[in-house]
């Protein structure tokens, strides 16, 4: 039995007699942190110069601070009220200011999004792999704990434990050591009332640790990244990959706007279809990719609906299930999960389906103990029959037979022991999870059933085919692979994690694995999404590029590549058609140099020019042609809610019309000018106050406040 504690000092003793002075902890990425320990024995072992430790993560989440000083007093105010008393890791700052001690070692494979940009410390510490590989990695370096935060569910008669947002890593790391022959990594829990209990291998018996630490004061509300606002750009990427999903397919989408996009148009098309038929015909999108669209997607309801198979279970999938998409069940049986696919037995059970099962030799005639344990895991037979001797009982003892091939047998069974449809079936299968205060509400409020439908597993069964193949090529059927990348070259390899400099952005995370799956399994595709274009003014760069010496997809992993102005499907092409794809969805301002490049190095014919359809690629345009259905409350900024009040929404409109204005030296100047000059300060105490610019003191701060007054009223009727 683990020990049972409300101290952290008795965790840390407990290590010092286990590990003595070589502590190679590993905690999971995301929320999964038990953040008030992790700190707890980070600072142990700073002031224990004699212990060596590596600490083995990934995405070490962060509060926003901001860079600019108006940006710092906004960032202030908001967190105070959205993060509350969210503990902060205290080794972040520590590496962003290289005060780490030499003796502890601070390694991750996923930063948070440009978290680390310029950190040494960080950018010499990261470890670049596959997600699926990390686990292997950490045992290989000797990993000898594991530190997590988990769930409770204290309401039956015994307590119940998962791990909740993150056995991702932990189960992987388990197995793996037992596989080689290494000690069993000793497992830490640390309780969090306010984390949500989640179902599939994420729970685990109490002996399943070594310590459980159970402190109230320890519990706080998990991280919860702010919403992101889904601006036009997105909504027509999101729009252009809706159509490219498959009805009675499977989806993986990652985090961010982009991925919001994806799931808003795609509940357009679910449920208001006129609106959404009027929205591909002001982009052209049937038009021009109608036969694509025909043999890889659909732009019709999803009637039998979709499976999630996604490393990151995100705010999206709760939407998408909210909406009756996400609903197709998947079983733990491929052969019958098989029948299902081809539609030779129904989620309905009956006689029929026992007899279909019989002609299909995936059962005997004549049952067995294994027949009647398998119909029962899917859920064909009730729970509470036995199988005694050879002959089959219901639940009062009643002799139900064994002979399929005998009417009365047959007509019994179907009778007594026979479930009205298959159970245990998911629609979601996922490693972690990461997302909004109200995506956690929801999965606290799921109930006993619902839960079930949404199963937690490792990494390794999730982002590859490392389980059992044959189940999950049957689930997996018709997949959509969908991911963001910021860059792409012209012979399709993509850019998804690291800068020209070496400088790493994010991580490789299951990218590359889901990309390498499209390509593995039938009927499925891998898209890519990215803005054409990054910058403004002088500094807008296009994200279609001829060559990058950074690549986290190559180039013989190409297939469906996604921005704002349309699809290129790359998947078995020449090179020469690659290039005129990708130029075709490249912003105008970019086409024709583009077009040069490849022309000079002998990858293009001079002939070839641009389509008359892809030559009007502008921002500009794109807005027109929104514009009636955006007036009419359609592809809004925040479809799903947000989390700024009125008053933030105002400051952050704000301050976003001030950051573009400092792109250009003539509007630097025309900004100066104008906060020199009068300004209207009638309808801004509110805001001054929330941006405690009330008394400002120097210089600096009175003209930062009087930049801020300028933005305010320059952004009051937008």
């Amino acid at each position: 039995m683990p020990l049972h504690t409300t101290e952290s000092q008795q965790v840390i003793d407990f290590l010092t007699q286990k590990l003595g002075n070589h502590w190679h902890i590993g905690t999971p990425l995301g929320i999964g942190k038990p953040n008030p320990l992790v700190n707890a024995i980070y600072q142990h072992v700073v002031n224990k110069p004699d212990i060596e430790m590596s600490l083995f993560t990934a995405l070490s989440l962060e509060v926003p601070k901001g860079d600019s000083l108006l940006e710092q007093r906004f960032l202030a105010a908001f967190t105070e009220r959205h993060f509350k008393d969210y503990p902060e890791l205290t080794y972040i700052e520590d590496i962003r200011k290289k005060r780490v001690p030499s003796h502890i070692h601070l390694q991750e494979f996923y930063f948070q999004s440009g978290q680390f940009l310029g950190t040494a410390p960080a950018q010499q510490n990261y470890i670049s792999c596959n997600y699926t590989h990390v686990a292997r990695d950490m045992v290989n370096q000797g990993i000898n704990t594991i530190v997590q935060m988990i769930a409770v569910d204290r309401r039956g008669e015994n307590t119940r434990y998962s791990l909740s947002c993150n056995p991702d890593l932990t189960l992987d790391v388990i197995r793996i050591a037992g596989e080689k022959n290494k000690p069993r990594p000793l497992v830490i829990a640390m309780v969090n009332e306010h984390l949500p209990f989640l179902e599939g291998d994420a729970v685990v018996d109490e002996e399943f640790f070594d310590v459980i630490m159970d402190n109230p004061s320890d519990y706080f509300e998990p991280y919860a990244p702010p919403a992101r606002p889904i601006m036009t750009i997105d909504h027509s990427i999101g729009l252009h990959v809706s159509t490219l999903i498959q009805d009675k397919g499977t989806l993986q989408i990652g985090i961010g706007s982009l991925a919001d996009a994806v799931v808003y148009s795609s509940i357009l098309r679910h449920q208001q279809q006129a609106d959404y038929q009027a929205a591909l015909t002001a982009l052209n999108i049937k038009q021009r990719y109608g036969q694509l669209i025909d043999e890889q997607g659909g732009t019709q309801p999803y009637e039998n609906g979709l499976f999630a198979a996604s490393e990151m279970f995100v705010e999206g999938f709760m939407h998408l299930y909210r909406a009756g998409i996400i609903k197709r069940k998947v079983y733990e049986d491929a052969e019958i999960q098989q029948l299902l696919n081809e539609g030779q037995i129904t989620e309905q059970v009956s006689a029929l389906t026992l007899t279909t099962l019989v002609d299909q030799g995936i059962i005997q005639q004549q049952l067995t103990t294994t027949d009647v344990n398998r119909l029962q895991q899917v859920g064909i037979f009730k729970d509470d029959v036995r199988f005694i001797n050879g002959y089959l009982y219901d639940a009062e003892g009643n002799k139900l037979g064994h002979d399929l091939n005998k009417s009365k047998h047959l007509k019994r069974i179907t009778a007594h022991a026979l479930n009205q449809q298959l159970e245990n079936g998911a629609v979601l299968h996922a490693a972690f999870f990461l997302g909004s205060k109200r995506f956690y509400q929801f999965l606290r409020e799921l109930s006993d059933r619902e839960r079930q439908l949404f199963l937690m597993t490792p990494v390794s069964q999730i982002n590859q085919l490392y389980r059992s193949e044959a189940i999950d090529r049957a689930q997996r059927i018709n997949a959509r692979f969908i991911n963001t990348c910021m860059k792409v070259d012209l012979t399709g390899a993509a850019i998804s994690d690291t800068l020209e400099n070496h400088q790493v952005v994010s991580g490789v995370g299951g990218q590359y694995n889901f990309v390498a799956m499209a390509h593995a399994l039938y009927h499925s595709r891998s898209i890519l999404m990215l803005r054409s274009t990054h910058g403004s003014g002088k500094k807008r760069e296009s994200n279609i590029v001829w060559q990058y010496p950074e690549c986290t997809i190559p180039r013989h992993l190409r297939d469906i590549v996604v921005t704002e102005y349309g699809i290129a499907d790359l998947r078995g092409q020449n090179d020469e058609t690659c290039i005129q794809r990708l130029i075709c969805i490249a912003d105008s301002a970019f086409q024709e140099s583009l077009r040069r490049t490849a022309v000079k190095f002998g990858k293009l014919n001079s002939k070839w020019r641009i389509p008359s359809e892809y030559i009007n690629n502008t921002a500009e345009s794109l807005q027109q042609s929104l514009k009636p259905l955006q007036k009419d409350g359609l592809f809004e900024p925040y479809p799903f809610g947000q989390d700024f009040s009125s008053l933030e929404q105002r400051v952050v409109k704000a301050l976003s019309w001030l950051k573009n204005q400092q792109n250009e030296p003539i509007k630097r100047w025309r900004l100066v000018l104008a906060a020199l000059g009068p300004i209207d300060q009638s309808e801004s105490h509110e805001l001054i106050k929330l941006m405690q610019l009330e008394h400002v003191t120097g210089l600096k701060q009175r003209f930062m406040r009087r930049l801020f007054l300028v933005a305010l009223n320059r952004t009051k009727a937008n």
